[in-house]
């Protein structure tokens, strides 16, 4: 009798969800290459971040020879590799979150960093400033609607502690990634002298840390029962 009053409470509970809960609290492969899409977002930023900054360190402060220093560049088109590819992984979303027209503008100007980054390796100088400049213009809209459909998915899932950690995150994306485009077109234009290339990346890199922090949040927060599954077998291994 205990049984059957549980199991009708447990119908209840799960009767009061949005579709998006449900969804959330499942194990269907859609959650699955969803919350691998965040992944592939969240690995690829913290690739690009880290090739970036020990790249700049030993160029500026130690004598390693090209070939060392090419290999540990090739982080920074392989991460934006990974960020162009999470976004596709994560369409397969379910249609009724309203997400998927974000996820399909976000990957074609995501495509953008990964022309912009993949020529400067493999053939410096073949793009010339105006070309690199309009191309980080669709990666920066890239990653900015990105950041619209991280907000979608929090509502989606009912993870109102998130959305507006998501919101603030699209204010700060747009503001830097903006600015330092507009800073850049102005150069081109020879209205104002030419900054200096570190307050570019830095703001880059400042914009990515804050990204991995929220898009952290948010994939924990997807699909908890996977991360409880992956927790008990690494626990309990056979």
């Amino acid at each position: 009798m205990s049984d059957e009053i549980a199991d009708s409470g447990n119908s209840l509970a799960e009767a009061d969800l949005t579709p998006g809960e449900q969804w959330n609290r499942g194990s269907s492969d859609s959650l699955k290459q969803t919350k691998l899409g965040l992944n592939f977002v969240y690995f690829g930023i913290g690739l690009v971040v880290v090739s970036a900054l020990v790249t700049v360190y030993l160029i500026s402060s130690t004598d390693l020879p090209i070939t060392t220093v090419r290999i540990i560049r090739l982080g920074v088109p392989v991460g934006y590799l990974m960020i162009f590819g999470g976004p596709l992984l994560c369409l397969a979303i379910p249609e009724e979150s309203e997400c998927r027209g974000l996820l399909f503008a976000s990957v074609v100007c995501l495509s953008a960093n990964l022309i912009d980054s993949g020529t400067n390796y493999f053939d410096p100088g073949y793009l010339t400033q105006s070309m690199m400049t309009f191309l980080k213009l669709g990666g920066n809209i890239g990653l900015i609607l990105f950041v619209l459909f991280m907000e979608k998915l929090a509502i989606y899932i009912n993870q109102t502690g998130l959305v507006g950690k998501v919101k603030l995150l699209f204010y700060l994306t747009t503001l830097i990634l903006m600015g330092i485009w507009v800073s850049s077109l102005l150069e081109i234009l020879c209205l104002i002298s030419p900054s200096n290339p570190i307050f570019d990346m830095s703001g880059l890199m400042f914009v990515l840390v804050a990204f991995t922090f929220v898009l952290g949040e948010l994939k924990e927060a997807l699909a908890p029962s996977l991360n409880s599954n992956s927790t008990s077998e690494s626990q309990n291994p056979e």
